[in-house]
């Protein structure tokens, strides 16, 4: 079961994608802000991180680079009602995907799915090649 960090400030965000998250099979931590998310990303072993942009105490560009300075490599998809144009350009290159909000929380799953190549739930095996 893959492990997601949803780092969300806005507290009805934080549970809708943590419940859509759990719902599609995955293991979900949470924090409310970038500090916590980066405690939260320090100390666990997770497969992908989840974050808002705009956020108190440390934003989800900051909260990248300080773990992409520290050689953590684990893929990241930002959230935000910013147009991507906008984003920190010193933020280019931290994470995979890009999400304007409000975002589908199924398909949120399905990226992280397909960021991880994981297969499908309820996908049928892959039929072997003659």
């Amino acid at each position: 079961m893959a492990r997601i960090l949803v780092v969300e400030d806005e507290a009805m965000l934080l549970m809708l994608a943590s419940i859509a998250l759990e719902d599609h099979g995955y293991e979900v931590l949470s924090a409310a802000n970038g500090r916590k998310g980066l405690e939260l990303a320090r100390c666990e072993q997770l497969d992908a991180i989840v974050t808002d942009f705009m956020m108190p105490e440390m934003d989800g560009i900051a909260m990248l680079s300080a773990l992409r300075e520290e050689g953590h490599t684990v893929p990241a998809i930002v959230t935000t009602a910013i147009p991507r144009n906008q984003l920190p350009r010193d933020g280019e290159g931290l994470f995979e995907l890009y999400m304007a909000k409000p975002y589908n929380e199924d398909l949120l799953a399905e990226s992280i799915r397909t960021m991880l190549g994981l297969a499908a739930p309820d996908a049928p095996p892959a039929k072997p090649s003659l």
